[in-house]
């Protein structure tokens, strides 16, 4: 899958302003009930956070396992 670094932090920034609009969206409107539904936006923003702070560790394991798997051809 090609994801590059610049995508993931789009997506992580677009999933945490949507979770943060719909948070003060049921609370200006007074339905707790609301809530419920600006979760998912916050925990698909984490996961992207996440994946953004381990975007380098992960892409140097995986060239680091293409290069063995190379030299284990010959």
């Amino acid at each position: 899958m090609a994801v590059t670094k610049s995508s993931v932090l789009m997506l992580m920034i677009a999933s945490l302003a949507s979770g943060c609009m719909a948070v003060l969206l049921a609370l200006s409107i007074g339905q707790r009930s609301m809530l419920i539904i600006s979760i998912p936006g916050f925990v698909v923003g984490a996961f992207f956070a996440l994946r953004y702070a381990t975007y380098d560790r992960s892409k140097t394991k995986e060239e680091e396992h293409k290069r063995s798997r190379n030299r284990h051809k010959h």
